[in-house]
Parts: structure tokens; C-alpha cells; sequence
């Protein structure tokens, strides 16, 4: 499936643009400073994110509410277990909209279970790894790394990282071939994605644009979603999305279109962040890529080692159901909580040894890179298998390096953090 290159450059300002909103005036590299918070103040009054002029879930509205930072791990995890207490429908304020409010990750108790519990079997490990080795694979060698291969080198960003996952998921739902519809998925999300914007005035454009995304989207899927439901069943998402039982009644074309809008934000574009960011550090430790290319089996523990370093979503966000307490201290019901997952939780000298360096063979704990708790991210499994077939069909260009003419690739950005290129050389 042939991506143009007009396409191509649209998805990579898209996703610059995204960058560029949740970077904001952060530093280009923000760990020492949020290292030293987590060390003065654990739990620190006001957001982070604001400070520095980037979107954050605690306070989307920019409505005035009440906000502290949280930056230890063991602080962090608490607060992410204990889903009674602190309430993740403050998430809704910012996507939900976009979505018809059917997002899963602003939803709280009984309703929040019981959709999970619906969606949750086709995102089980054995039925994702069969779609591995029917369609990811096979996806990512024959339509990316096999065209790639004769040219010796390639923008790992542009070329690659952005448009094979949302391929991958847009064939996952079981979408008819269609390279332009594929790229506009892509394209869609993006725009939701750069919705949220702190300047009021920079809102008045993107805001909009979200919106407009989000319902061309719905009106794309929908009459799909129809054309399946009167063809031979399949095994997809859109097929098992057919047969799920919601209180003696199947799921609506128009429920489906909507769960299918909301899957995409989550797992196309954060998958490439991720990919990015993994490649970067694999480039920056040439020994470690060499023990990947000599054994695949350790691509796994690479993967959540350096999501460990260099998660996408550095910051997740709850909200106080009652008066809590927070490392000794108080903190107000009503209050929102920006947790710290990037540069606090997951570098905390207390649970992890040398927590600045990139070590493949760390012992295995929680990482909080896909949340934790009720809310982990459902499509997990899908992002790590996308990651890690990617990875595995790039150890096979021989002699694979950075290309020296470009300057070394920047992972940026306070949330959603990323490179913006990522220039490398095989040998054709």
C-alpha cells in the first residue's frame, strides 16, 4: 500500500504540530529539573504542565480547578490503583468530546468496568498474537521495510514510524484496502489530537479543527460499519465488535463508528511516538542494538526498558473524590492530580538502580508507561506487537545506523514527547 509524499509531509506537520503544543516552553531536556522536584517536592502545588504553557488533562478547561503534582513512584502507583478514590472523569473534559463522550479512559466505576469488560476479550494477548502473525508482520515487511530496503536510508519518522501503525490498526478493524482513507485516519487523528492549546487564541483554530475531525471520522466509518454488518463475518475487530452482547442487545452501527473513533486515538499515533523514541535510544546505544540484531527475543525487555526512559504519555491525571492524603500531604476533594510518569515515577532512584541509564536486563516491575490499575491502556498488547515486529524488520537491514548528514534526532516535548526525524542509513 504506496503512501505518497505529499501525504507523507501532511502527516509529518500534523505531527509536529502536535509536538509543538505539548512542548510549549519546556526545556529540551526537562529530567534534571523534574528529578529535582520529585527530590524537594514530592507533591507540588500547581501543575507543571501549566507552567510551561502545555495542555494537561488535570485542568483542560483551564477552569481555575485546584491542581498539584505528584512525582514519586510509589505515590504515583497508589493513586492509580485506587480507582474509588480518584476519579479519572476529569479525562473526558479534554477528548471526550471529540468522541461522544465514549471514552474509556474518562469513565469511572460500574460504566467504566462493564465497557471494559465488553471490549477487553478482543484485545487479549493469544488473539493479538494471532493477528500478528496474520496480518502485523506481514504488513509492516511487505508494504514498509521491503520498499524501504532498496534505498539505503529513509526518515524513520516520516517514512516509516508514522503511517505503519495506522495502517496496521486500520487493517486490525478489518477496513477495506484503501491507501487514502488509511492516511487520512492518520491525518484525523492528529487534528484531534492538537485540539487542546493553552493560548485561547491558537484554540480558536485547533478547537475547531478537532471537532471537525473527529465527526469526519465518524462519517467515514459509519457507512462502513453498515456494509460489513450485511457481508459474511470476519475476524476483526469490526467482527467481533458485531457479535458482543450489551444487556441483550448488540452493539449500533453508530456505537460501533464511535468506539472505533475512540481506539484510533489511542493507538496509532502514540504507537509511532513510541517506536521513535525507542529507535532514538537503540541509535544512541549501538552495543544494545546489536544485542537485538544478534537476539529478537530481548526486542521485548528493549521495549519496556525504553518506554521506562522515554514514555509518550509522561503525565496522566486524576481527581480527588474525597479528602486525601498524598506522601503526608492533604490533598482537597474536588482536587486534580497530575501524575508524573516520565521523568519522576519511572526514573525514581528508590525503585530503580541507575534510573538515567538504558539497561535491557533491569528486573522486571510495574513500568507506568501504559498506566496502571483498571485504567492500563487496553490496547497495550497491540502497541507492544506493532513495536516489536517493527523493530524486528528494521534489524534486518544490514549495517542499519544514523545518517551523519542530519543533526542527531531530539526526543522533545513535556507530553507526547517525540522526535521530529529520524534520518538513518542501511546498506542498500
Amino acid at each position: 500500500m504506496a503512501t505518497s509524499p505529499t501525504t507523507l509531509d501532511k502527516m509529518a506537520a500534523d505531527f509536529a504540530l502536535v509536538s509543538d503544543t505539548y512542548t510549549g516552553t519546556s526545556p529540551a531536556d526537562p529530567y534534571p529539573q523534574l528529578a529535582a522536584l520529585r527530590e524537594q517536592s514530592p507533591v507540588m502545588p500547581g501543575d507543571i504542565l501549566a507552567r510551561y504553557g502545555v495542555p494537561s488533562q488535570a485542568d483542560y478547561a483551564n477552569s481555575g480547578r485546584k491542581v498539584m503534582t505528584v512525582f514519586r513512584y510509589d505515590d504515583v502507583i497508589k493513586v492509580l490503583r485506587d480507582p474509588v478514590n480518584w476519579r479519572s472523569s476529569l479525562n473526558a473534559d479534554g477528548f471526550g468530546a471529540a468522541v461522544d463522550n465514549l471514552l474509556i479512559t474518562g469513565m469511572d466505576g460500574a460504566e467504566h468496568k462493564a465497557l471494559r469488560n465488553l471490549l477487553s476479550p478482543t484485545f487479549a494477548m493469544q488473539v493479538i498474537q494471532r493477528l500478528n502473525d496474520t496480518l502485523v508482520r506481514p504488513v509492516i515487511r511487505t508494504e514498509f521495510i521491503d520498499k524501504l530496503r532498496p534505498n539505503g536510508g529513509a526518515d524513520l519518522v516520516r517514512e516509516f514510524g508514522l503511517p505503519f501503525p495506522v495502517r496496521v490498526v486500520y487493517a486490525i478493524f478489518g477496513f477495506p484496502e484503501n491507501p487514502g482513507a488509511v492516511m487520512q485516519f492518520a491525518g484525523w487523528a492528529l487534528a484531534i489530537l492538537a485540539g487542546p492549546q493553552v493560548d485561547p487564541e491558537m484554540g480558536k483554530v485547533t478547537g475547531p479543527a478537532a471537532m471537525d475531525a473527529a465527526r469526519k471520522l465518524f462519517e467515514h466509518v459509519l457507512p462502513i460499519i453498515a456494509q460489513r454488518r450485511a457481508e459474511p463475518p470476519r475476524d476483526d475487530l469490526i467482527g467481533f465488535l458485531f457479535t458482543v452482547d450489551k444487556d441483550g442487545e448488540k452493539f449500533t452501527d453508530a456505537e460501533i463508528a464511535t468506539f472505533v473513533r475512540m481506539l484510533l486515538l489511542a493507538a496509532a499515533e502514540t504507537t509511532s511516538r513510541t517506536f521513535a523514541n525507542m529507535m532514538v535510544q537503540l541509535f544512541e546505544h549501538p552495543a544494545v542494538l546489536e544485542r537485538l540484531g544478534a537476539d529478537r527475543s530481548l526486542i521485548g525487555k528493549a521495549i519496556t526498558e525504553t518506554m521506562r526512559l522515554e514514555p509518550v504519555a509522561a503525565y496522566l491525571a486524576r481527581l480527588a473524590a474525597r479528602d486525601m492524603d498524598i506522601g503526608g500531604t492533604a490533598i482537597a476533594a474536588g482536587t486534580a492530580v497530575s501524575l508524573c510518569i516520565a521523568a519522576a515515577a519511572n526514573r525514581d532512584p528508590k525503585i530503580y538502580d541507575r534510573p538515567d541509564e538504558l539497561d535491557i536486563d533491569r528486573p522486571l516491575r510495574p513500568v507506568l508507561s501504559f498506566g496502571f490499575g483498571p485504567h492500563m491502556c487496553l490496547g497495550m498488547h497491540i502497541a507492544r506487537i506493532e513495536i516489536e515486529a517493527a523493530v524486528d524488520a528494521l534489524l534486518d537491514l544490514p549495517n542499519l545506523r544514523l545518517d551523519p548528514a542530519y543533526p542527531k534526532p531530539v526526543i522533545r516535548g513535556m507530553q507526547m514527547r517525540g522526535p521530529d526525524h529520524l534520518h538513518a542509513l542501511w546498506d542498500a
